[in-house]
């Protein structure tokens, strides 16, 4: 009994007859187990319960009843078959693996090269092949693989820029500067990608026709992918206007063209800058955004188009040099460009402040005005300034500038108000200013004008310091207000309790409004 045990070949029979039937049904059952589930491992377990195990019984059994060299060419082909059966299991679920990874949602991540996807079939079929002829055929494999090595030297002098553009062609499928389908720009190219393969890559351009570029080249080249990192793309269009229009009204011309431009996105939104200003036109850049780029020349066209309609509904004209001739005469221009007295007087008496004033004091009033037009946040009267603004044409507010961040609305002004500088020292220190919310035509009259005139009539100073009184409390009830926000946001920051108001220092409704309308 105890011969058996040390006969060798009993571990085989036991291996053979005990060992291989359960392994079988256990990979039967798993096999039925992902047949239920339908799962795609159940080609690559098929392949092992069918082929591989039943090959491998008969190679370990044939090992052990023929002696050495009575069937030798039989075995082997026997073991090379289950070399071949073990190498198409492994096959089948490698393609499993690559095609998981091949289909899995991006998320923002670029896909794998096919290129890298086919390296590990490769392997796995070079090992397959090594497996068969040294592993179980025992060919010497070193002379031939000196000779493929010399054979190798003498195909790369040969093939070096063929060789070259497939080796580019790996670099670009690694990297992947684009992909099929993106709008690129390389090597003096623009147009959409098709497809890239290991030689070449193919752009169909905007004309319909087809280039097909040496990866060679491309990988020497600069490339500008216009959908990379997002296809959001900007598109910058050039537009002359004429010097005659304000910038402010030029470019709400220009963006109402844009934002009524087919594929125009109102996210970000369009953008006009001044680039240019040189009588007679001033040039302008207007920026339009897309999320489609092979839309930009059509976006462009769009728009041009919409700027002549728009400029002659809005009044806003386009230079037309090649019909105009412009002839300077600076002094003539800068006496057109002065404002006369009789439109002085006129913009004065549209106040309701100094209609009750005479002729002659209007005249003397008038002397020392100066006429002005402020665009759109710039600032037309300070706390440092003197004297009176009126303002014509347009709309202002006077903010406090609590500091350099922070600004609050104090009073909104519109054609025939009057404002006087009010001091830091009647605003805790902080600016009021006069800013325009719109382009403002107004009327400037000094210190020196408006003080004769102010003081030999008892009317108009009364009104004027009732109006500058009304103000100096408005600010008063904004400053109140600022500082009963801060503190409930210091109470709530300390995660107390609000207090209520004092009724004390409530506002008195109306009572600055009435007393405003009433100067």
């Amino acid at each position: 009994m105890s011969d058996i045990f040390r006969d060798p070949d009993a571990g085989y029979a036991a291996v053979l007859v005990i060992l291989l039937p359960v392994v079988i049904i256990g990979i039967g059952e798993l096999e039925e187990r992902l047949r239920q589930r339908d799962s795609p491992l159940r080609g690559p377990v098929g392949i092992v319960r069918t082929w591989v195990l039943p090959l491998f019984a008969v190679w370990a059994l044939m090992s052990v009843l023929f002696p050495a060299g009575d069937a030798d060419v039989v075995i082997s082909l026997v073991a090379t078959a289950l070399v071949a059966a073990g190498g198409a299991a492994a096959l089948a679920a490698l393609a499993i693996v690559i095609e998981r990874i091949r289909t899995r949602p991006r998320e923002g991540r670029r896909s794998v090269p096919r290129l890298l996807l086919a390296f590990p079939r490769i392997i796995v079929i070079l090992t397959i092949l090594w497996l068969i002829i040294a592993g179980v055929w025992n060919v010497d494999l070193s002379a031939a693989l000196t000779a493929l090595g010399v054979t190798s030297l003498v195909v790369s002098f040969a093939l070096q820029d063929t060789l070259g553009g497939i080796a580019s062609g790996f670099t670009l499928l690694a990297d992947q500067p684009f992909q099929p389908g993106d709008w690129i720009e390389a090597d003096g190219v623009e147009g959409q990608v098709i497809d890239t393969n290991w030689r070449s890559t193919r752009i169909q351009t905007r004309d319909g026709d087809l280039v097909v570029v040496p990866n060679g080249k491309l990988a020497g080249a600069t490339i500008t992918n216009f959908d990379e990192p997002a296809r959001l793309h900007r598109v910058v269009v050039p537009v002359q206007v004429a010097y005659v229009n304000s910038p402010t009204d030029a470019k709400e011309m220009l963006l109402a063209a844009a934002r009524s431009t087919p594929g125009v996105l109102a996210e970000p939104p369009p953008n006009a800058v001044v680039v240019q200003i040189d009588d007679p036109l001033m040039g302008y850049e207007v920026h339009l955004w897309i999320d489609d780029y092979s839309i930009r020349p059509r976006v462009s066209s769009d728009f041009g188009s919409l700027v002549w309609y728009h400029s002659h509904r809005r009044g806003v004209p386009l230079p037309s040099p090649a019909q105009d001739l412009y002839l300077w005469d600076g002094e003539r221009t800068a006496a057109d460009e002065r404002r006369d007295h009789a439109s002085i007087l006129r913009g004065l008496r549209a106040s309701t402040l100094f209609e009750q004033l005479s002729d002659d004091e209007l005249d003397q009033l008038a002397a020392g005005v100066e006429a002005a037009r402020f665009a759109r946040g710039e600032t037309v009267l300070g706390p440092d300034d003197d004297g009176l603004v009126l303002l014509e044409h347009g709309a202002a507010q006077l903010e406090l500038h609590l500091d350099t961040q922070n600004s609050v609305s104090v009073l909104d002004l519109s054609d025939g108000d009057v404002v006087s500088p009010i001091g830091r020292s009647e605003t805790r220190g902080h600016e009021l200013v006069m800013k325009a919310i719109d382009d403002c035509d107004v009327l400037v009259i000094p210190s020196s004008s408006a003080g004769g005139v102010i003081s030999r009539s008892p009317a108009l100073n009364g009104a004027l310091d009732q109006l500058t009184t009304g103000r100096r409390r408005r600010v008063q009830r904004v400053l109140r207000r600022v500082d009963q926000q801060r503190a409930a946001e210091q109470v709530e920051a300390l995660g107390l309790s609000a207090t209520p108001d004092d009724p004390e220092s409530a506002d008195e409704p109306g009572s600055d409004d009435e007393q405003e309308a009433t100067s």
